[in-house]
């Protein structure tokens, strides 16, 4: 009797086994969040209503918990190499407008998305009493960074972070 009911469990187990195994390769391996290309041209808004969009493509892991930040930065002395700060900057839009909300939501579903999100003058900017340059036509900074659930959100941890950080062109829409 002993030999019969381990024989079962060993059938069933084996017509169990491919199902499983089907399923467990089904799920994403988790991977820190990608940048791998943000959309050579920003564009912004033509009316003067002080917006733009920015395109790009990512890769990330876990659900809706990402943090989105992109900030967009315009002017003579910003470069992509030792002028990025916002202190070089005559305009500063970024995502600060809204930060994680409708609208700037990633798809972390470990695919691959292209998506574009609006941009609007970052109300935290150090010269945020002067009235807010529109972009215009011409070269911007844009950093797309992406902060998964791995990150704990302490300056300097690189854990779960992704970004691009590369110069790029602002046209009127």
């Amino acid at each position: 009797m002993l030999k019969k009911v381990l024989v079962i469990g060993a059938v069933t187990a084996l017509a169990l086994a491919p199902a499983a195994s089907a399923k467990a390769a089904a799920k994403p391996t988790y991977a820190p969040p990608v940048v791998s290309n943000v959309i050579p041209v920003v564009v912004a808004d033509p009316t003067g209503a002080a917006s733009a969009v920015v395109r790009a493509t990512y890769t990330c892991f876990g659900g809706s918990s990402a943090h989105l930040y992109i900030g967009v930065k315009q002017g003579p002395q910003i470069n992509a190499t030792d002028h990025t700060s916002s202190q070089y900057a005559n305009t500063f839009f970024s995502t600060n407008w809204n930060s994680d909300g409708p609208g700037l939501t990633l798809t972390c579903d470990g695919k691959q998305h292209t998506q574009g999100f609006v941009v609007k003058p970052d109300p935290y900017w150090a010269h945020g009493g002067d009235p807010v340059v529109p972009l215009h036509n011409g070269p911007v900074f844009v950093q797309f960074c992406i902060f998964d659930f791995t990150n704990s959100g302490v300056e300097g941890d690189e854990t779960g972070f992704g970004f691009n950080y590369s110069m790029k062109k602002a046209v009127l829409g």
